[in-house]
């Protein structure tokens, strides 16, 4: 397989660690920390009895996909394990190694026939940490539906989380198509007075409009699917995990030169959120209608959920509780986190998080439009 990739469980044995704000984020007991965010209605076909097999499809596209699991000592290595799968399909293959949370894993393309249908699709395989395992996930379409799911696929091979911080780490489909790298981009800001200055990896911007555009495609097939709601949770989801990942440094950065002069956590969400109001307000000419956050940093015009997206991930970041709001009624995105400032919030799981516009300068967290102070035209996306 080359990079040209680019262009191209719910029942018995199956225990679940399942949280209500992450309702397709779903864990597997018994294998550490792993955990799938996949794309929402995936359905479970089949499963062993010790629970180190499933097979499932999708109730959304004509793909099929398989997750095995197998102790530490039966492979050498993660590109032994996908390929002994594939072989055992009798799949014609091509498997590459790269390198993923620090260890080395694998992917591969492949296509073969399978119950008299021609398939195509992808493979992939990790080592879980602590000896727990050898993951391998194949998911596939018919030859005639590969060009149709092909990004279906990618995005649920991309989901994959092997640790805790795979919460906060490029997936691995992502990261095999941008590999790490030590070039850097100069990143200039002024916030609060101070100039800041900061990078970016060299190549943040393209792996992020490449995962925004991909998993747009994937929002796009539930816009009128009754769950379309968790469906645009998880987008953010994705683009969350993933920016993360390429904002740590900045987020660092900034956070040494503001924290020292901030009253508390509230004005020092503050310094970022009037930093934000400022920004040039300007709707991304994709079609995916999120404006990247390495681009954002690099003086690209953006909208009020890019903004959004950018406050809470540097609030996560200064382990501040925070979340990000959205709403399809008021076509409107705002960050939100916890704090015992008074103000207009939005009440989950018992806590209070205090709500921030980002698009009209001068406003505080806690003062909205009165016309936003409606709970119910809001939906919450939750991140680790």
């Amino acid at each position: 397989m080359t990079r040209c990739v680019r262009t191209v469980f719910f029942s018995f044995l199956l225990i679940l660690c399942s949280i209500p704000a992450f309702s397709q984020r779903l864990g597997f007991s018994g294998y550490g920390d792993m955990a799938i965010d996949f794309p929402v209605g995936f359905q479970l076909m089949e499963s062993s009895n010790d629970g180190s097999s499933y097979e499932l499809k999708s109730t959304v596209l004509p793909v099929t996909c398989i997750i095995k699991i197998y102790p530490t000592s039966r492979y050498a290595s993660p590109k032994d394990a996908l390929d002994s799968s594939l072989k055992a399909l009798k799949a014609e293959n091509e498997t590459e190694e790269f390198e993923w949370r620090n260890q080395t894993s694998a992917i591969s393309s492949f296509n073969t026939t399978l119950n008299r249908q021609r398939i195509m699709g992808y493979g992939l395989s990790a080592s879980l940490p602590e000896g727990k395992g050898t993951v391998v996930m194949l998911a596939w379409a018919g030859v005639n539906q590969f060009q149709l799911s092909e990004t279906y696929i990618l995005s649920f091979l991309d989901s994959l989380i092997i640790d805790e911080g795979c919460y906060f780490e490029t997936g691995p489909i992502t990261r095999y198509l941008f590999p790490k790298t030590e070039n850097r981009v100069d990143v200039n800001l002024e916030i609060d007075g101070k100039k800041i200055a900061t990078s970016l990896a060299e190549n943040d911007r393209e792996a992020a409009d490449y995962l925004i555009a991909r998993e747009y495609d994937i929002l796009k097939l539930y816009m009128t699917n009754a769950n379309w709601k968790k469906a645009w949770q998880r987008y953010y989801r994705m683009i969350f995990k993933d920016s993360y990942n390429r904002l740590w440094r900045v987020a660092f950065d900034v956070y040494n030169e503001l924290a020292p002069s901030a009253a508390d956590e509230t004005d020092l969400a503050q310094k970022i959120l009037s930093w934000t109001q400022e920004f040039k307000y300007e709707r991304e000419s994709s079609t995916s209608d999120f404006t990247s956050l390495p681009a954002v940093l690099l003086g690209e015009g953006n909208d009020c959920d890019s903004r959004s997206m950018l406050i809470a991930i540097f609030l996560t970041s200064w382990n501040q509780d925070a979340i990000m709001l959205v709403s399809a009624e008021l076509s409107h995105a705002m960050p939100a986190f916890t704090s015992d400032h008074p103000g207009h919030s939005f009440t989950y799981d018992g806590k209070k998080y205090l709500m921030g516009e980002t698009t009209a300068k001068g406003q505080t967290w806690g003062k909205i439009d009165a016309t936003q102070d409606d709970q119910r035209k809001w939906l919450e996306v939750m991140f680790p």
